[in-house]
Order: C-alpha cells, then structure tokens, then sequence
C-alpha cells in the first residue's frame, strides 16, 4: 500500500517537526499537564490544524490520508499533540463543514484553519446533562467531565439527545465563554494529560438555534458520521503509539547489557520484538485502507470500526510489550514507555468502548 509523493513529502516534513521539536517538551509537558500551546501554533503555521478545510476558507484541504499520516508521525513522539489536531480538524471542523449552515461555516472554519480558534469537542459518551425546552431555545444543566481542548478556550461541538425518547440527536457548537458555562482542568486522567481535557459544568446553558448544526434524524446522522471518520484518525494516534513504544524498546535492547550481551539478543525479547513488529504493519494496513476508502468515495464505515479495534488494542498490548523489555525501568517517568502506554489506555476506550467497537463492526458486516 504506496502512498503518494505528496503524502510522502508530509509525513517525512511532520516526523523531522515531530523528532526536533515536540520531542523536546513532551515529557516535561506531560508531567506538568500543560497545553502544547507553542507546537500547536506550529503546526497552525504548517497548515495542519485547516487539514479538513477547503481552501477557500483558508485550509489545505488534506486528503484524510494525508491526516492520518500526519497524526501518526506527531504521536510516535507525544499523543497529546496528536489529539488536539485530530480533535480540531474532525470533531469540529468536519461536522461544521459536512452539515453547518453556511452562516457557521464562516463564523467558525476560517479561523479554525488558521489556528486563530483551537475547535474541541465534549465526549459523547461521558454527558450528565438534562435539557429543557424555552421557546426556540434548549437549556442545558449538568456537566462533561471530558471536554477535548476545552482548555484552548475555543468553541467545541456538542452531541446531545434532546427528543423525549433520547434517540435523535443535536449536534451544535458551544461558546465556551458564554454565561452559564464553567470550565475547570481536568487532571484525573491517566493519560493524554497535556491534551488540554477539562470538565465543563452548565448552569441553565442555552443553546440557541443559530449554533445549531443539525438536530433530530440529522443530528444523529451527524454524530454516526462524525463517528467514523474519527475511528480512523484515532486509530492513527494509536498506531503512532505503538510504533513509538516499539521503537524505544528495541533502542533499550540494543543498549542494555546483561550477562555481557545486549539483551536485543535474547530469544524472549526478540519473540516480543516480533509479535510488536507484526501488529504495528497490520495495523498501519488497516488504518491507511480505511482512510484511503473514504479518499476514495467508497463505503469506510466497516473499515474505519475495524481499524480502530484492531490497532487500539494493538497499540496497549506493545506498550505493555515495550515496558516489559524495559523491564523495571519501564514503569519510571525517566522513559517513554510508560507514557506511552497510559496513553494508549486511553485512546483504546476514546470514543467507543472494544464491546462498542465490536458491535459496531458486526453491524456493518452483517447488515
């Protein structure tokens, strides 16, 4: 499966960026929880925070492989960095481009490609909120404690059952600065911790009918197309973490003595380097055919649910992998790996869950 020059020219310019300059505040960010503010901003100058947006509004309009390859060279090196262009460009721009009027379309992508505006997105699965009808307008009380890039202080899109059977769905935008809204960090997570996650609480919010992107059948349709393309850009970050843990581990076994020899040329170790290898390339097959039958106008949903179960439980079973060749070393922040792996803990359960993930994938085989 080639890619072509174009992509290939975009995944060497994103692994140089990724090698020289992310790496340098990964592990420090990480610790401190802090937002990645400076390589956003970057990368907002590279053009990939505008990958899903057309041109005429100011983005470059990437094919999604090119996004996929993209995210997967930014998380070989930090996840969290990953998540918010992956956040950015399909859990808020793409819905807004797909379905939004064209009013919110000019209000929102032209500045979400620039970076001018960092786009987040509130977990659907994670919702406690209740919603009341006032006139044209629906309130909203309760909280999210898993709001993606909420703390860039950006508008962020919103999924929310708002029929009295709770199965339609409104998609629409929230302004995060409104009144009724009160956003704190959210710091009780294992993983992705400088991915900018912050609880959101809302008291008596109201959702006018202006940032409305869709709602009832068409909401949902929405949200479940939403969905799709996501599992492929998260199965993406969780290929990059695997590759990622298995490039550590095989550079520790190489420079690890015991019984004076490097302990690369252990049987057991090399089993394990073997068994990583074979997962990271069935993992990149299905996550870049997934994303090339959506370039290519053709059925993906299958596709993209199975890319996402397969590499998600891939990327936690090398990370898992990578710290046992590091042995006791490998649960020390000292060394990647053990960020890697509660980062994959995360991506695994991002979105859906494997029992969701699997029912998914039977639904699209059996029709």
């Amino acid at each position: 499966m080639e890619l072509n020059q174009e992509c290939v020219l975009l995944q060497n310019e994103l692994r140089k960026f990724a090698q020289q300059v992310i790496s340098e505040k990964v592990d420090e960010n990480d610790k401190a929880c802090s937002f990645p503010s400076d390589n956003i901003k970057q990368l907002a100058e590279m053009g990939i925070l505008g990958a899903m947006i057309p041109e005429d509004m100011g983005g470059t309009a990437l094919d999604l492989i090119g996004l996929v390859v993209s995210l997967e060279e930014i998380s070989k090196i930090c996840t969290s960095t990953a998540i918010i262009i992956a956040t950015h460009n399909v859990f808020f721009a793409y819905p807004i481009l797909k379905y939004g009027s064209d009013e919110i379309k000019k209000k929102y992508l032209p500045f979400a490609a620039t970076g001018e505006i960092i786009g987040g997105s509130a977990n659907f699965s994670t919702n406690e909120i209740t919603t009341e009808q006032q006139g044209e307008n629906v309130l909203l009380k309760g909280k999210n404690p898993f709001v993606l890039n909420a703390e860039a202080n950006g508008p962020f899109t919103m999924f929310l059952p708002t029929s009295n059977d709770k199965k339609d769905v409104s998609a629409f935008i929230v302004e995060n600065k409104a009144p009724g809204i009160k956003i704190s960090k959210n710091q009780n997570i294992i993983g992705l911790k400088a991915a900018g996650i912050s609880e959101v609480v809302f008291e008596n919010y109201s959702v006018s009918a202006s940032t409305v992107i869709k709602k009832g059948d068409e909401g949902s349709a929405v949200l479940h197309e939403t969905q799709d393309v996501a599992r492929i850009c998260l199965a993406a970050i969780a290929l990059g973490i695997a590759q990622g843990a298995s490039e550590a581990a095989i550079k520790y076994a190489k420079e690890r003595i015991q019984f004076n020899e490097a302990i690369i040329s252990f049987g057991m170790v090399r089993e394990m380097i073997a068994d990583m290898t074979t997962k990271i390339e069935a993992s990149r097959l299905l996550t870049y055919d997934a994303a090339m039958k959506y370039d290519a106008n053709k059925n993906y949903s299958r596709a993209a649910a199975i890319a996402k179960h397969f590499t998600g439980h891939a990327a936690v079973e090398i990370a898992t992998l990578a710290i046992q060749i590091f042995g006791g070393y490998g649960y020390m922040k000292d060394y990647p790996v053990e960020r890697y792996f509660r980062d994959a803990q995360v991506i695994n359960v991002l979105g859906d869950s494997p029992a969701e993930e699997k029912e998914n994938i039977v639904r699209e085989t059996i029709g």
